[in-house]
């Protein structure tokens, strides 16, 4: 039988295409910061189950690549782009150093999936680094705490600050 789409289309994934659908949704139609994070936690809850209701399948070789590819490309929409959106929208003050902020903050990501995916993944005991669904949470409190904590005067000192602290954790 000839095969009409590209792709492999296996039940372990299917969490994975929600996640992702739940942050495009975020980015395209959400018009609340509060409803923008609750999108992100969902996203975020999707992809802390994906690998375990992805291992619970039997699944040839094929199947387990595309599976850690279109995880990573799931994550960086949903961990990247989504909070990025989600800053630019709500927090962003100081036009060109906001978006070279966000594109820092996008390249740590990048950079991370793109390292682990090139080293075949993390098979050890532990974890290196932060994390690039938790590393959106920390993007977006530690942007939010500044904006709390720092008077408009001392905003960008305070926000820059936070900024380059989360993509030094990223880089680890």
């Amino acid at each position: 039988m000839k095969k009409i789409f590209l792709g492999v289309y296996h039940p372990s994934v299917l969490l994975t295409y929600l996640g992702l659908s739940i942050s495009l949704y975020g980015v395209f139609y959400s018009k609340s910061l509060a409803f923008s994070l609750m999108l992100l936690i969902l996203a975020g809850l999707c992809d802390t189950f994906d690998g375990m209701v992805a291992n619970s399948f039997q699944r040839n070789d094929l199947e387990k690549a595309f599976g850690v590819q279109i995880d990573s490309l799931s994550d960086l929409i949903s961990f990247g782009v989504f909070p990025v959106q989600i800053y630019l929208q709500y927090f962003a003050k100081f036009g060109v150093v906001s978006f070279l902020i966000s594109v820092l903050y996008l390249l740590s990501v990048v950079t991370r999936l793109a390292y682990f995916n090139a080293s075949g993944g993390e098979k050890k005991d532990y974890f290196t680094g932060l994390a690039v669904t938790y590393a959106s949470f920390l993007f977006l409190f530690m942007d939010y705490s500044a904006y709390i904590f720092f008077h408009r005067e001392k905003f960008f000192s305070g926000r820059a600050f936070c900024m380059l602290l989360l993509a030094f954790f990223l880089r680890l």
